[in-house]
């Protein structure tokens, strides 16, 4: 090795100018003497088989002393050191070098450095220089594993140290001079130069292999990195400067190890970047991709398979902040069409898919610009990508979902960051991957909360007008129908997940024109929470699980969506048997409510659970808010409440609950004689619904006594100014002729007309004549003049069975009478006058007999 380096020096010293050569000779003197020299005061080289042509005169030229070990058939002499080839296990006869390096001086390490430096610049001048034609690159560039500071406060390495793989470059030496500065302190400028060392050496043939380059970037790392920043000091200047020349070399030497001419070589780049990822800035790491995608796209097969690699192992990894992602997504839509590799188009959709999971805003924000300034199908293309990977699918939905329920406080401001993605921009994104046929089954798990969010978007845009605040008027948004992007977006949902025969049955009712009109909104709500019952979707279960959910909380502006949906949806047996007690609380709460509306929903919600004959035990907890509606201050309620109730009754059984059919039937006693008829009728229509149900074996005490304390009121209703009223009394009597066996009084009942019917219950039930005496006294106060006239008469036909001495029950019945003597209907004061007349001539034994017009029965 020695014999080729001087022969090639000397042929290069004659080649060159005078004051080159004068430089050259004191480069290659500093290089051979750090090659051969132990540490000690004359350096020593150390030959094994020197063969024929010995280098010691050339060697002495340059002031090296040689020492010659062994003889020429290899033998030692006795106590002779061992050779340098055999120390490091090399076998006799290779005519190698064997190097042990102990440190040298700072000057030492610098006179060696620049000597490298001089040498490489010498070779590079040459049209073909070679550097193995003066020294051996191979053996410079050899990897040694050099161990770092001992423990025992040892140098960088124990002296003569040799690698576990054999093979003790002079290179090492450079890696070496790198390891031994301090990595907490920046002294000397031996680092710098040693990687500007690097630089100059990789300028020249042959290259450095892929191996050797790792080494180098390793060694540079762990030395540069570990540098703590320029610290304040006397010397402030010339540290900061020192501190700045070293980044700078560090960077020189990167650029010429990873570089290939002006493109990167993305084998080694992506080796590099695996000792080097987390010290990029979020910039640096932005270029590092957009770089792998341009040798993607590329025809170099090499550079698409290291840059595919490359991304695939950042993707792999935790990623870190990633700037310029507008310009990474460009590039993907406008520059990645002509990638045709496989595993290249999978790493770019999974990078793309990464950045919307990580970065959803900005990736949306670009997609939409690119896509409403270019109307080409390129964007689509990466639509697509984004739907075609599940667990990245789910994720970036959910965040769109997030966004699109975001809503701003009122007169709160806009948002600073336009980065961020407004509701409107969220509802077309999701828009555009539902379009993406391949997801079905992620869109089963979402279709709940996503249908949900959008039908409650729905409402609000109907609450707001049609239009969102300013906050969605961004990225040219403003030209976008809110209401028409939801809209689309929800049937582009139902039919993702396989309900597309829902949509057109709601088109066909044109539910989907009422969900967008202001003032039929809920109808279009109703409809299409009917229709997903009617055509038994899979998702009613958990979409009215979320609806309860949205109910809990009272504050929320779009309640009765939540509601009106609800309503619908307890029309499904399999939703209505979810129903537990936590529900019917909070179903409960909202019988509180102010609003009209919303009461009447709740009424509705009673009424299915009657019709389902299942759910006795939900009725029994929400019958007393029901019963409460029938005394409210909104007579709208309270009607609303009895065609509820009216409507309850032919679905419930009397086994199952009689509870509530008996309480309901004396809560209605004081709705007979309202005024309002259609009140008036709903009550007699509840009542005559509850006896239809009553057998004669479950007529008990209290309900008999109940049914006979009204039996006088419905028998005079037969004369109720509505036909109707009077029709479902006679009805009435007849249920409680079966349910009291009256038979004979039923035919009666059926047939006979009120005077005669008062008649013969008199006759037959002689013995009630004071009960019936008092129900007659309670309606001397009703509203129509035909039934008191009714109650006086039939009171007075009562009295005259009475003993007037010996029974004091007449007397609170004249009192009623006498005050019913200015009652202003004519009909009604006549004939209580004449009945007073009655009472007060049969306590006087020589009054004139009564007159005719009450003995006939009749008035």
């Amino acid at each position: 090795m020695v014999r080729g380096f001087s022969g090639a020096f000397w042929e290069l010293r004659r080649k060159q100018q005078p004051w080159l050569r004068s430089r050259l000779n004191s480069a290659c003197r500093h290089l051979m003497i750090w090659m051969v020299s132990g540490g000690q005061a004359t350096p020593q080289v150390f030959l094994t088989d020197p063969g024929p042509h010995c280098p010691q005169r050339v060697m002495g030229t340059l002031g090296v002393p040689v020492r010659e070990v062994g003889g020429g058939k290899g033998a030692s002499r006795p106590g002779a050191p061992r050779s340098g080839c055999e120390s490091l296990g090399r076998p006799a006869g290779d005519a190698r070098v064997g190097v042990c390096v102990l440190s040298q001086t700072q000057t030492d390490k610098q006179r060696f450095l620049r000597a490298v430096e001089i040498l490489s610049d010498a070779v590079r001048a040459q049209a073909n220089g070679s550097m193995d034609e003066y020294f051996p690159k191979a053996v410079l560039a050899k990897k040694i594993e050099v161990r770092e500071t001992r423990s025992d406060g040892g140098g960088p390495g124990d002296v003569g140290a040799v690698s576990p793989r054999g093979v003790c470059g002079p290179f090492w030496l450079f890696q070496t001079l790198i390891l031994e500065e301090a990595s907490e302190l920046l002294t000397s400028n031996v680092r710098q130069q040693a990687m500007l060392c690097v630089v100059a050496l990789s300028q020249v043939n042959p290259p450095f292999s892929l191996s050797q380059k790792l080494d180098l970037v390793n060694v540079g790392v762990v030395r540069v990195f570990a540098l703590p920043h320029a610290r304040r000091s006397v010397d402030e200047m010339d540290s900061a400067s020192l501190y700045a020349q070293t980044v700078q070399a560090f960077e020189d030497m990167l650029q010429a190890l990873v570089m290939d001419g002006l493109d990167p070589d993305m084998t080694i780049l992506q080796k590099v970047l695996e000792f080097f990822r987390k010290y990029l800035t979020p910039e640096e790491r932005a270029d590092v991709i957009l770089v792998a995608m341009e040798a993607m796209a590329t025809t170099s097969r090499n550079d698409g398979s290291g840059a595919s690699k490359m991304l695939t192992a950042i993707l792999k990894s935790p990623m870190a902040d990633i700037g310029k992602v507008p310009e990474i997504i460009q590039y993907i839509c406008h520059r990645t069409r002509g990638v045709t590799e496989t595993t290249a188009q999978a790493t770019i959709r999974d990078l793309l898919c990464l950045l919307a999971r990580t970065y959803t805003d900005e990736v949306v924000l670009v997609l939409f610009k690119i896509q409403d300034q270019s109307r080409s199908s390129r964007v689509r293309r990466l639509w697509e990508m984004l739907a075609s990977v599940p667990r990245g699918y789910e994720e970036i939905m959910e965040s769109l979902q997030q966004r699109m329920t975001q809503r701003p406080e009122p007169g709160a401001p806009e948002p600073r960051d336009r980065r961020q993605i407004s509701p409107l921009m969220a509802t077309r994104a999701i828009h555009e991957l539902l379009l993406e046929p391949r997801q079905r089954v992620e869109v089963q798990s979402l279709f709940a909360s996503l249908f949900m969010a959008l039908l409650l978007r729905t409402s609000f845009l109907v609450a707001v007008g049609g239009t969102e605040p300013s906050w969605d008027q961004q990225h040219g948004a403003e030209s976008m129908d809110p209401m028409s992007s939801t809209v689309d977006a929800l049937k582009a949902l139902m039919r993702s997940a396989g309900y597309g025969d829902h949509v057109s049955y709601v088109q066909k009712l044109g539910g989907w024109e009422l969900l967008a009109s202001r003032e039929r909104h809920h109808e279009g709500v109703a409809l299409l929470a009917r229709a997903m019952v009617i055509k038994s979707c899979w998702h009613n279960r958990p979409v009215f699980s979320l609806v309860i959910g949205a109910l809990q909380a009272h504050d929320r502006t779009d309640h009765l969506t939540a509601l009106t949906f609800a309503t619908e949806l307890l029309r499904c047996p399999d939703v209505a048997a979810t129903v537990d007690n936590v529900t019917i609380h909070i179903l409960a709460g909202w019988f509180q409510s102010e609003d009209p509306v919303v009461v009447k929903q709740m009424l509705q919600v009673v009424e299915t659970f009657a019709k389902h004959g299942n759910m006795a035990r939900q009725l029994r907890l929400l019958q007393p808010y029901v019963l409460n509606c029938c005394y409210s201050q909104d007579s709208d309620i309270v009607m609303e409440t009895f065609l509820m109730l009216q409507g309850v009754v032919q679905y419930l059984t009397w086994q199952r609950s009689s509870s509530f059919l008996v309480q309901l039937s004396f809560m209605l006693r004081p709705f007979f004689e309202e005024e309002s008829e259609r009140l008036r009728l709903a009550a007699f229509k509840i009542y005559e619904g509850i006896l239809a149900k009553v057998k004669r074996g479950f007529l008990a005490f209290p309900l008999k006594h109940h049914v006979l304390n009204l039996i006088v009121l419905l028998v005079l209703h037969l004369e109720d100014r509505d036909a109707d009223v009077a029709q479902v009394c006679r009805l009435t009597l007849c249920h409680m002729a079966t349910a009291l066996g009256w038979s004979g009084l039923k035919v009666t009942f059926a047939k006979k007309d009120m005077w005669m019917i008062l008649k013969a219950l008199l006759e037959q039930e002689a013995g009630k004549a004071i009960w019936f005496l008092r129900q007659c006294m309670t309606l001397f106060k009703s509203p129509q003049a035909p039934i008191r006239h009714a109650a006086v008469w039939f009171a007075g036909q009562i009295i005259q069975t009475l003993d007037m001495d010996k029974d004091g029950e007449t007397e609170e019945a004249y009192s009623a009478l006498q005050s019913l003597r200015e009652d202003p209907d004519p009909m009604v004061s006549c004939l209580a006058t004449q009945i007073c007349y009655v009472l007060e001539a049969k306590e006087t034994p020589s009054a004139p007999p009564p007159t005719s017009c009450f003995c006939t029965g009749r008035p």
